[in-house]
């Protein structure tokens, strides 16, 4: 009976060491507001990327359309 209560206190140590290091690991996780915060960061990041490619791409041609309108002159 004294082995069986031991181990059975084992287990309740056992059991209580994986619950508290579930709990504190579970602070470090993200949640969906998190991720969806990221998201709408991201989208926004890549629209104000990609227009500012397209002026610079814009800007490049109009430049170079002059160069050459100049040149031809």
């Amino acid at each position: 009976m004294a082995s069986e209560a031991n181990i059975d206190n084992q287990v309740a140590i056992a059991l209580e060491k994986r619950v508290t290091t579930i709990e504190t690991e579970r602070k470090r996780h993200a949640t969906k507001e998190d991720v969806s915060q990221l998201e709408t960061r991201l989208i926004k990041w890549l629209i104000a990327t990609q227009l500012a490619v397209i002026g610079f791409l814009l800007s490049t041609q109009l430049a170079l359309g002059a160069l050459v309108v100049h040149i031809m002159q």
